[in-house]
């Protein structure tokens, strides 16, 4: 019974496509940087509407293929003065998602949340494992990363439908190499087109970070009730400090040139 009603809930999306906007903001990135929280909290504000199936939609890189009126399918029906918005953060890194994001949606904005990659690194193969997805030690899977998703990326930009779940899965560090990723983004967008939040700074000052990001939209300044993370997810042991060192190696270079094309720096250290 409930598949049948979930079947002609997506049918009638479908017919009422045409009267169902199209984004006026995404969340791009980063994975495991907050934006399931960002997601849930933003929803409360009135001006602003969620996609009503799921958070992550996929769109611009999974299911592109099925094209506008899917698309369009997945946001509800709204009033005039409000927003609707979707969270898709393996956008940030898939290389081909600008361009297309850029082609349907040129004057959407776009709203980036970054955490320190050491520690996004580490969430994300956390998170892969509890998934039953990863079975490599986290040192043997930056090792084999490279490997492991190299094919997939090289096909990505000659198969607009092809699906790469290695490489969605297993980048665990090229994911924290956020610059390459922002500035690809910003070939199809303006800079004034797109907010970069410090996923830190976000759980440290909810208010101050709301603030700016409705500021952004152009929206209505109202407190929202931050009261927990969603999405997170306990370890069952910590980071090897020797693999934490080679990490923070690895990342100072990428991290600085963010920080000088940003003009600001986050607390990283």
């Amino acid at each position: 019974m409930k598949n049948i009603i979930s079947k002609l809930r997506h049918k009638y999306r479908l017919l009422t496509a045409e009267r169902r906007p199209l984004p006026d903001f995404i969340i791009i990135g980063a994975q495991k940087a907050g934006t399931t929280s960002l997601f849930k909290y933003l929803s409360m504000h009135h001006a602003l509407q969620p996609s009503i199936t799921t958070k992550e939609l996929h769109f611009f890189d999974s299911n592109y293929d099925k094209g506008e009126k899917w698309y369009r399918s997945n946001f509800p029906v709204v009033e005039e003065n409000t927003l609707c918005y979707e969270a898709s953060p393996s956008y940030l890194l898939h290389p081909c998602v600008p361009e297309r994001a850029a082609a349907m949606l040129p004057e959407a904005k776009l709203i980036v949340l970054l955490r320190n990659p050491v520690y996004r690194a580490y969430s994300s193969y956390q998170h892969q494992v509890r998934a039953g997805r990863e079975t490599l030690s986290f040192e043997e899977a930056l090792a084999q990363e490279e490997l492991r998703v190299a094919e997939e990326k090289e096909r990505l930009l000659h198969d607009p439908a092809f699906i790469a779940k290695k490489f969605r899965h297993f980048s665990y560090a090229e994911r924290g190499m956020y610059v390459q990723q922002i500035k690809r983004w910003l070939n199809y967008f303006s800079r004034e087109q797109m907010l970069i939040l410090e996923s830190e700074q976000f759980w440290q000052s909810p208010e101050t970070t709301f603030s700016r990001i409705f500021e952004f939209l152009g929206v209505e300044s109202i407190s929202l009730p931050v009261k927990k993370k969603y999405n997170t997810g306990n370890y069952s042991k910590g980071m090897d400090p020797q693999t934490h060192e080679q990490l923070v190696k690895l990342y100072q270079p990428f991290n600085e040139e963010l920080f000088d094309y940003l003009g600001e720096r986050f607390d990283w250290e």
